[in-house]
């Protein structure tokens, strides 16, 4: 990150906090956006300038983003609530829904996310939450698509388990229980017909909330 001819010790302090390490990766450490607010002009607009030239932007660089306000970094976001499906993306995206509610635009939008999410990349979870905000019919047919088909296996399941979750049938996703592990499993089942029963057992839960 550049530094301004006579940086700030808020400035200073910043950039410190974006050197993150493995710790503060595995701990989900964010940058100290606290210390924005005693930036200097000129130090607002070059580190406004330096993450916005990051071809993909962190959750961390959104963050800082939001807490800059700037017309550009504003602007930078919304770039990647358009077409970043990984965490960083799915949280610029939820400023869109805050800022133009549910509309039909938006679920459009969150239904292509969710076509295109892959595990491990930070937005499972964040798209869950959406969802469980928005249970409309269209979203429902997406999630039990993504349990049906994902090429990501691990999506197959964990989105297999939410809709557990979300109609009721067990209290959390991340269930272990012998009655139900294995129907979830066999979503990725490479034997067709126990594979076929899997989806008919999760589509009958489904169609059968609890809730």
């Amino acid at each position: 990150m550049p530094s301004p001819a006579n940086p700030s010790p808020a400035y200073k302090r910043f950039e410190q906090s974006m050197k993150i390490d493995y710790s503060a990766w595995k701990n989900g450490t964010p940058y100290d956006i606290a210390v924005l607010a005693k930036f200097t002009p000129e130090e607002r607009d070059l580190l406004t300038d330096e993450l916005c030239k990051k071809s993909s932007l962190d959750w961390r660089d959104v963050e800082a983003l939001r807490a800059l306000a700037t017309p550009k970094a504003i602007e930078r976001v919304g770039r990647a609530a358009e077409t970043q499906t990984d965490g960083a993306g799915i949280e610029a995206f939820m400023d869109d829904i805050v800022a133009q509610g549910w509309t039909p635009d938006i679920e459009d939008r969150f239904i292509e996310k969710l076509e295109r999410v892959m595990s491990f990349t930070g937005a499972l979870d964040r798209l869950y939450e959406i969802a469980q905000e928005h249970p409309t019919p269209a979203v429902m047919k997406q999630l039990l698509r993504n349990a049906r088909i994902a090429t990501d296996a691990t999506v197959r399941y964990s989105t297999g388990g939410f809709l557990l979750e979300l109609t009721g049938h067990v209290d959390t996703r991340y269930t272990f229980d012998p009655a139900i592990r294995p129907h979830l499993l066999a979503l990725n089942s490479d034997d067709y017909k126990t594979y076929k029963a899997a989806v008919a057992w999760l589509e009958q839960k489904v169609a059968n909330p609890k809730v």
